[in-house]
């Protein structure tokens, strides 16, 4: 189960809105999804206020459309957006007297108890010939600092923690989305590598997605400098290449409702 305290507080930190890199990069899969619709769309929802490059390309090609953004925590928005806010539950998505033509998500979906009750209020949250669009981790998502952080764990607790939030498989997520009859839902895997200089500013734009562990059993107090740079040491020696290589895995979902 998710710690919804914990979590909420991590969407109310400055996450450099509109300015992370990782963000970014994956929010252009939702783009060339969308660059090749004619829609019109005319009610847009967005769930997780991550990036603005999504909202802005949207703003440009479906002038005349309505754009709501959704959100466990909505005081780090509330003076950087023009857009209509609404704060959610995502355990528990309800958004009354209200239906959307188009809604997308930029690596937001993950963050619930309940990825199959998520998707079915997604469903009924979408007006009939209504598109879903979705990035969220994928299970060898950040590997090379997942990794590193087990085997840093193993050598000073004698036992591993965990560490990042679970991520269902494909199979997994397209069984859910025909279970909840989605027409035709398409999957796409996508990865790219992005190479630091500075391990520090690797853990900074991982730090900045939220993808840390918020199960309630979290661990309560924060790692100290030790196990930093013994979690440098670790990663250098199992993954450093001239830089620190970060892979950046993911699963683009697109699903229609008829």
């Amino acid at each position: 189960m998710i710690n919804k305290k914990y979590l909420k507080l991590l969407r109310s930190k400055d996450r450099k809105y509109g300015e992370n890199f990782i963000y970014n990069q994956i929010s252009k899969n939702i783009i060339d999804s969308l660059d090749i619709l004619k829609g019109p769309f005319d009610d847009i929802l967005q769930l997780g206020i991550n990036d603005n490059l999504v909202i802005n390309y949207i703003k440009e090609k479906f002038p005349s459309c309505s754009i709501t953004s959704a959100d466990i925590d909505l005081s780090l928005f509330t003076k950087k957006t023009d857009q209509k806010l609404i704060e959610i539950d995502m355990d528990n998505l309800v958004i009354k007297n209200k239906k959307f033509d188009l809604i997308f998500s930029n690596f937001f979906c993950q963050l619930t108890s309940s990825f199959e009750k998520l998707i079915k209020n997604i469903f009924n949250t979408l007006n009939s010939n209504g598109l879903f669009i979705a990035t969220v981790p994928s299970t060898e998502n950040i590997y090379q600092l997942v990794n590193s952080m087990y085997e840093t764990d193993n050598f000073l607790y004698g036992g591993m923690y965990q560490r990042v939030n679970p991520s269902l498989d494909i199979n997994d997520i397209f069984k859910i989305l025909k279970f909840y009859n989605f027409d035709a839902p398409l999957i796409n895997t996508n990865n790219f590598t992005i190479g630091y200089s500075v391990f520090k500013k690797l853990l900074d734009d991982v730090r900045f997605l939220n993808l840390s562990y918020s199960g309630i059993d979290k661990r309560n107090y924060f790692e100290n400098k030790k196990y930093f740079v013994h979690l440098e040491k670790q990663f250098k020696k199992n993954y450093y290449d001239e830089n620190f290589n970060l892979d950046v895995n993911y699963n683009t979902i697109c699903a229609w409702k008829k």
